[in-house]
């Protein structure tokens, strides 16, 4: 259980904390339509598998040839959270609006899938969340439990995201809710990096 919850934790605060997905969801709501911004979020959670199906098979396979190269991983991943966490410190929080403008598509679906697929700070999240809660004797069924688990959040989080970016009224106050969450979430980033390492 303290795995799953840790598990929550560190995936709910990487979600919402704004990143490629949540332009792409933020821009394809406002610039599009709520459905748009629905399939983008799909399309995320779609590509999200590709992650969790490499992410099982490297850890896996490290674990049963070197117990080194998995604890090189878990370092990799504590330096990749605790980078997370100073970048959301020292962040200035721009507008929603103006972030999300940076991003164009029409195809909304594939275009959520291709983001995710492509984004280096899924793979490197990926890799850090499961090297720490994989081991040789972690049943499979609960790898794929964490995987439904991570799939679940996101989908729910992209979801809310365009469900309230399709009211003209929220987004103001979305833009004030952003840069106090992005300090607590750079304390939390590097929280758990430091308890990975200690």
């Amino acid at each position: 259980m303290i795995e799953l919850y840790t598990l929550i934790a560190i995936t709910l605060v990487t979600v919402i904390t704004p990143g490629p997905d949540f332009l792409i969801v933020a821009r394809n709501t406002m610039v599009g339509s709520r459905k748009a911004g629905m399939k983008t979020a799909f399309g995320i959670s779609t590509a999200i598998w590709v992650h969790i199906a490499y992410s099982i098979v490297i850890v896996n396979l490290a674990s049963a040839h070197s117990v080194w190269v998995v604890n090189m991983m878990k370092y990799a991943g504590a330096g990749y959270l605790f980078y997370l966490g100073i970048n959301a410190l020292k962040s200035q929080a721009g507008s929603v609006v103006a972030l999300a403008e940076t991003v164009s598509s029409r195809h909304y679906w594939r275009q959520g899938f291709i983001n995710n697929v492509l984004n280096p700070k899924a793979t490197l999240f990926f890799l850090s969340v499961f090297s720490q809660l994989i081991s040789p004797s972690t049943e499979i069924m609960v790898q794929l439990g964490y995987g439904v688990v991570i799939t679940l959040i996101c989908l729910c989080w992209f979801s809310l995201v365009t469900v309230l970016l399709s009211v003209p009224r929220v987004t103001p106050y979305l833009n004030k809710v952003m840069s106090p969450f992005e300090k607590v979430a750079g304390v939390l980033f590097i929280s758990f990096a430091v308890a990975i390492v200690i």
